[in-house]
Order: C-alpha cells, then structure tokens, then sequence
C-alpha cells in the first residue's frame, strides 16, 4: 500500500473484518487495496480477486465504466463522493449500493488514498419506482377524468344539438361520416374497413378534419362531435 500502509494497519483491517458494513480501501489512484470481511460475504470473493481493478469486474458494466472518471475527480479535487452503483451478489443478482468514500491524506495533505463503505440501497430503489409508478398511473387517471368531465360539459353546454354539424359547411359528408366513427370509438382500420377505403384515406381524412376545425387531437374530435350533435353524449 505504500504510503497508504502507514495509515491503513493490518491490525486496523483484522478490525474492519468484524464491522458489518461493507468497507473498502483503495489506492492513492483508485485500485482497491482491501475490502473486509462483510463486503467478501456479500459477493462470494475472495480478497485477492478484489485487488487492483479486480473489484470492477464485479460491478456491473455500466457502473464499473464511470468508476474511472469519479474517482479521477475526486482525487484531484480531494474530497469525498459517493455514487449508487450495482455489485454482484454472491447468488448472481446485481443489488443496488450507496457506495461512499472520502479520502486518506497524509501529514503534508496529500490524498494517498480512500476509504469508504457500501450500503445496500435496492430495498429503498425499488420502493422509489413503485412510488414513481403509482403517480404515474394517478396522473395517468385523472387525465381521464378530466378528459372526460370536459366532454360532459361541452355536451351540456350545447343549445342546439345537431344544428352546428348539419351546417358546417367546411365538412364534406364523407369528412362527417368518418368523424362520427371516430367520435363512436372506432379505429382508424375499423372506419377504413367499415367504410370499403384505405387506411391512407382514412388518416388523409382525418387530418383535414383536424385542419378545417383546427382541433389537433382525437379527443378534440369526439367532444366537437358530441357538442355539434354528430353523436350521441352517452357514447
């Protein structure tokens, strides 16, 4: 270890061994000089596997490529890090770790290494993304409902059902036509096959509705059908 050895014991790492935590030590460039007892527990190694960049080997791709470049600035800055990162497991899975160091300086303050700890985060990850899942589907849901209190709205807003549809004279009837299945829930190869055409005339179609009625979304569609009286509000 070098100038590391002076700092770092043998007897300070038979000590580390009975913490059971992860710890780990590593050179003034990044290598690993030791991991104890807990951290060779957990991946199922033995220590001399660790050595060097042989600990790398055991993170997985993604996270060993950025080692590099994090510990590089934190040498030349000296000062601490910390990094999530995922490490095999002794049976083969990645878990998730907070893997923190800060690091070793010498009598004349220079960094002759770092010593850090590893805590397993995958419990606390996975909690996250059910979390960020579950918003995901309420935002999702109340969208809907949104969605679909505006439709209702615009529905009982109408004074003169049917009035506005028969005399907007931007729609030629086969426009009108294929608003009313779109408002009806059809899909764009339903109304094709429906209506004997294309899908290409269908999506031509479609898209000159959207541009005479400047309305820019299927939905838009459906609450004008429904509010000019094209369709019914219960559809």
């Amino acid at each position: 270890m070098d100038a590391l050895g002076a700092e770092f014991t043998p007897e300070m790492q038979r000590a580390l061994d009975w913490v059971p935590a992860m710890i780990w030590v590593a050179g003034p460039k990044g290598d690993c000089c030791y991991v104890n007892l807990a951290w060779l527990e957990f991946t199922g190694r033995k220590l001399d596997d660790a050595l060097g960049d042989g600990w790398l080997s055991m993170m997985h791709p993604e996270d060993a490529a950025a080692w590099h470049a994090l510990i590089a600035e934190a040498i030349r800055n000296i000062q601490p890090f910390s990094l999530e990162c995922r490490l095999r497991r002794r049976d083969g899975r990645y878990r998730w770790l907070l893997k923190s160091g800060k690091p070793i300086l010498s009598d004349q303050g220079q960094c002759i290494g770092f010593v850090g700890i590893c805590n397993d985060v995958s419990t606390q990850k996975q909690a996250l993304e059910s979390l960020a899942q579950a918003s995901q589907k309420h935002r999702s849901v109340l969208a809907n409902l949104r969605e679909a209190v505006s439709v209702i709205e615009d529905s009982l807003h109408t004074d003169e059902p049917g009035a506005k549809a028969h005399q907007d004279d931007r729609l030629t009837p086969r426009q009108r036509e294929i608003l009313h299945l779109i408002a009806r829930g059809f899909a764009t190869r339903e109304i094709a096959v429906q209506l004997h055409v294309s899908v290409k005339t269908v999506e031509s179609h479609r898209a000159q509705l959207m541009q005479r009625l400047n309305i820019h979304d299927v939905a838009g569609l459906t609450r004008y059908a429904i509010r000019t009286g094209l369709v019914a509000s219960d559809l």
